[in-house]
């Protein structure tokens, strides 16, 4: 655990692509993500309202008062959680978009790689955007927002497969709901601890998720 007199630094929002460059950069940027990392468990588990900074601190072994030195209230961090993990995700969405030539080839690793950020990389931050409850509008926009971005990617993707497989618009729209679906329930039945590990799990998926988009429905 922290001590209470550890020092915490949060960087400003535009500086969230930023790599910190030196040693005591580096564990401030490690300090506030396992705090990031922290709210938006307890904002899952909680709901925006049963949480506060008091939860919060106390996972981290801080006084809660402390965390007001750094995020002025509860909805800016929240909004920061958000925001930071959505940039975050849509970077390496978008490269993996961009990189991959082959449209199917594509549309499989966009899916690899979502499995894993749910399941591996940002467990924590995944129910904020699906099941957490949020009663002040301009957040729930914001998170609305981001999930149409995210969306977006891979509509893109899944367009272009099934224009070269001859499927129609309302065929693509049945198959993407069924994937954003099953994807958003992942984090419901998939334990970690279990025998198929995230790697696998995620290659498992990828190619189920596909195939839908590689074919015409039967006759």
């Amino acid at each position: 655990m922290l001590t209470r007199c550890a020092r915490w630094s949060v960087a400003g929002s535009g500086d969230s692509g930023r790599v910190p460059s030196s040693r005591a950069e580096r564990k401030r940027a490690q300090r506030v993500e396992r705090l990031e990392r922290t709210a938006a468990r307890i904002f899952a588990e909680k709901g925006y309202d049963g949480a506060n900074f008091d939860l919060i601190a106390a996972e981290l072994d801080l006084r809660g008062p402390s965390l007001y030195h750094y995020f002025s209230s509860k909805e800016e961090l929240f909004l920061r959680c958000v925001q930071k993990s959505g940039d975050e995700v849509f970077a390496r969405l978008r490269a993996i978009a961009t990189a991959t030539e082959d449209l199917a080839d594509r549309l499989r690793a966009l899916f690899r790689e979502q499995v894993l950020i749910e399941v591996r990389d940002y467990p924590e931050f995944v129910p904020l955007f699906f099941k957490t409850s949020v009663p002040i509008a301009e957040l729930r926009e914001t998170v609305l927002r981001i999930r149409r971005e995210h969306a977006a990617i891979f509509e893109e993707a899944a367009r272009r497969v099934a224009d070269r497989h001859g499927i129609g618009a309302a065929e693509l729209r049945l198959r993407l709901g069924i994937a954003f679906g099953a994807l958003a329930y992942l984090p419901e039945w998939y334990d970690p601890r279990g025998a198929l590990a995230p790697e696998e799990l995620a290659d498992q998926l990828a190619d189920l998720l596909a195939a839908p988009f590689l074919s015409l429905s039967p006759a």
